[in-house]
């Protein structure tokens, strides 16, 4: 993320802490722990030195304790940690059970317990899970019956990270049988070391020691160790699991990763990089990164949500389920990758302290990657299944709006995006698109509605030049509308592409062009690609040659989009030199051979040959292939946000007609295994959005770092296209297959941007920072 002055002083504030605080012991104790958190002595240690600095609870209210810190500031504060290697402390205490104290405590119980807990001198377990009840929390049967002053405790409760280190305990207890399950509970904190609690460890098929299973016989703990009401613990229970499922995943993960790289360059010292295998890990390194990306730029929403109010997004309540399935899925998939990368060293049973202590020592990464992977099979299952977690986002989703812009919007720009919309419903509904598409002049009316009825052609153009003064953010807002109404071109080609290109090249003679688009006057279409090249904007065979004075090209270029009712075309050709140039050509030049081919989602697209052709312009100095590229990342966003608004539209007619459609009696929404697959799909598509919204900035990055960004959020979004296209048409059974529906329209167009600005492996080879090969 491109930092402020003040938060890149918190950065360094936060780093001249953690290279002053952060032992080589506290590190290396927190680098062996594979659990879900660090072991105990490493954890508290750490937590009482970030308590003397302020930082053990910077979430918590500011009177508490809290660092009323922003959004952007608890991000980096998190990644910090993470990239430092310090231990990840037990959010027991301080992510679970201090926000119910805030919430439902009285003010005595918050002065008892905040402070200590805080400054970890209490150590905190959760008492949820019973033998028989599982992810089916209201069927707890664990009792407590008031006597006096007390509450007597009969029962026990299973899988109890850390309760054998723990001094305290938050537990659901039943206290009523007479009504509806969930009518019956109430929650209690207390400390263990009351006669009447006895523990028993489990041991992990990792070997590990974190679970317990906690008994209560005729237990007695205070009276005041109820929190809220009697009989209210199901209201506290569902606010707790919130903070449970909702945390802020991604930096820790960023961090496992990182970790994940040096393994691989460990493991492959000998070989080296050019390894094939070392290759492949690689790449799927770069998948992770990706899908990282993606969590992190969505997380950064929900705490954005979250401290600053303002109108929720429409996937906030199923946020916490949400996050619960993206990132322990995640997580477990890194601990995948780090089983690859150890090999067969990953086989041994020996402990992270036995690897090395020995004269044939064995790698400690490899022992720490299999120990990993297995104590985080337990991530999908604690805190609720991801069954589960499936069922209540399809819940959320059945009937919900699921609509939402890809960047947040200010006044100006709603109004832009509402006056779109409404444009786009009266004059181009669905059931004009036929016509629409009929054949390549037929799209002139949308270029005259954007030009002289809306006047968004110059959105993201300035104002010297006829614009709006705007930029991405707009552009990327106008494709999410295009895309939703199946009408992206060509906006796309022109006021995106071309207009990107001309800006990017410098040349004052593209002025008079770039005001003309604005005026509606010029229509661009950019020529980059060549038949042998695929996707690869360098491979150019086209040549620019000086005859006489007079400049002229040669080559071939293929599928260009827009180059139809295009009244200028820019073209890469190399000149004798080899530099990438580009040139202006006249559409009614000379020594022009052009096949207009329709696209299966029915636009249409140009194959155009050059003989001798002569070129109006030479544009720019110097070799161009920087400005084409930041050019086609523009674009690419554009592309991006364009597949968001369709995968919306093809989302909101899934949730409809599965609400409606009936099959064996019952509508598809109620089958489970079809609101799995919508809830995957759902995910996917938020999490696309994110991705897109968070590269608003990515011009102003340097042109590496913009190419990892734009690879990242380009793979997350066609990966979920497929999910969301795949899917949309498999839920709607055999009318998803007719060009009846919008959905086979909208899964066509999203087919199309796959292709049209490299696939997967391309992508992620730049997110790897691999050459093409």
């Amino acid at each position: 993320m491109n930092l402020s002055k003040e938060e890149l002083a918190f950065r360094d504030e936060v780093r001249a802490f953690l290279a002053a605080e952060l032992t080589d012991e506290i590190r290396l104790g927190g680098h062996r722990t594979s659990g879900i958190f660090a072991d105990y002595e490493v954890g508290i240690s750490w937590q009482r030195i970030l308590a003397k600095r302020g930082w053990s609870a910077p979430h918590w209210p500011v009177e508490w304790g809290g660092c009323g810190w922003t959004p952007r500031q608890h991000d980096i504060f998190a990644s910090e940690m993470a990239a430092a290697d310090a231990p990840k402390v037990s959010p027991l205490g301080l992510v679970m059970a201090a926000p119910v104290l805030v919430a439902f405590g009285t003010q005595a119980q918050k002065e008892r317990w905040l402070p200590d807990l805080r400054n970890g001198v209490s150590y905190w377990c959760q008492g949820y899970s019973e033998p028989g009840s599982g992810s089916d929390l209201a069927s707890l049967q664990c009792r407590a019956r008031r006597e006096g002053n007390e509450w007597v405790i009969n029962g026990s409760k299973i899988w109890t990270t850390h309760a054998h280190r723990a001094t305290h305990m938050f537990c659901l207890v039943r206290t009523d049988s007479s009504g509806k399950p969930q009518q019956g509970i109430s929650f209690l904190m207390f400390e263990l070391n009351n006669p009447g609690i006895q523990i028993r460890p489990i041991i992990s098929i990792s070997g590990d020691h974190e679970f317990n299973q906690v008994f209560f016989d005729e237990a007695r703990v205070p009276a005041d160790a109820l929190i809220g009401e009697e009989n209210q613990g199901w209201t506290i229970a569902k606010f707790l699991l919130e903070h449970e499922r909702g945390g802020s995943s991604a930096p820790f993960l960023r961090g496992r990763l990182a970790r994940l790289h040096e393994s691989l360059s460990e493991a492959f010292a000998s070989s080296g990089p050019s390894d094939s295998e070392h290759e492949d890990i690689a790449l799927t390194l770069a998948n992770a990164q990706c899908r990282i990306d993606a969590l992190h730029a969505w997380e950064q929403q929900v705490l954005t949500a979250r401290i600053g109010g303002g109108k929720q997004p429409c996937w906030m309540p199923a946020a916490p389920s949400m996050g619960k399935v993206l990132a322990t899925e995640l997580k477990q998939h890194l601990t995948e990758l780090g089983l690859d990368i150890a090999g067969a060293y990953g086989a041994s049973s020996l402990t992270i302290e036995e690897a090395a202590a020995h004269a044939l020592p064995v790698p400690e990464e490899s022992v720490f990657a299999t120990r990993a992977y297995l104590n985080d099979r337990a991530a999908s299952i604690y805190g609720g299944t991801n069954e589960v977690q499936r069922n209540l986002i399809a819940r959320h989703l059945l009937g919900a709006e699921v609509v939402e812009p890809v960047v947040p919007t200010d006044e100006t720009q709603a109004m832009l995006l509402a006056s779109l919309q409404g444009w786009l419903q009266d004059k181009l509904p669905f059931d004009k698109r036929a016509q629409m598409i009929a054949s390549p002049e037929a799209i002139a009316p949308l270029w005259q509605g954007l030009s002289h009825e809306l006047g968004l052609l110059g959105a993201a153009l300035p104002e010297h030049l006829g614009g709006m003064g705007g930029g991405l953010p707009e552009q990327m807002l106008i494709c999410q509308a295009l895309g939703a109404a199946l009408v992206a071109e060509p906006y796309s080609s022109t006021a995106v592409l071309g207009a990107s290109l001309l800006q990017a090249l410098g040349d004052p003679a593209a002025d008079a062009l770039l005001q003309g688009l604005a005026e509606g006057q010029v229509r661009l279409a950019v020529a980059a690609l060549e038949p042998a090249g695929r996707t690869d904007l360098s491979r150019v065979q086209t040549r620019l040659h000086n005859s006489n004075g007079q400049w002229h090209i040669s080559g071939r270029k293929a599928l260009v989009r827009g180059a139809t009712g295009a009244t200028h075309w820019l073209v890469s050709a190399r000149d004798e030199s080899g530099q990438l140039r580009i040139v202006l050509i006249d559409p009614a030049a000379r020594g022009v051979q052009r096949r207009n081919v329709r696209l299966i989602d029915g636009a249409w697209a140009s194959e155009l040959a050059f003989d001798q052709t002569p070129v109006h312009a030479v544009l720019g100095q110097g070799d161009a292939q920087a400005a084409l590229t930041q050019a086609w990342d523009t674009a690419t966003l554009a592309a991006d946000a364009e597949a968001v608004g369709v995968m919306q539209a093809l989302m909101r007619d899934t949730l409809n007609y599965t609400s409606q459609r009936k099959q064996f009696g019952q509508t598809l929404a109620a089958f489970q295994v079809l609101q799995h697959r919508m809830a995957d799909m759902y995910m996917a598509l938020v999490q696309a959005a994110a991705a897109v919204g968070a590269c608003a900035d990515v011009l102003g990055d340097s042109s590496e770092r913009r190419a990892e960004r734009v690879s990242s959020a380009h793979v997350t979004v066609l990966r979920a296209a497929r999910l969301v296209g795949q899917g949309a048409v498999q839920l709607h059974g055999g009318m998803g297959m007719t060009d009846e529906l919008a959905v086979g329209h909208g899964f066509k167009r999203l087919t199309v941007i796959e292709q049209q600005f490299g696939g997967v492996a391309q992508h992620l080879r730049r997110v790897a920072g691999l050459s093409q090969p």
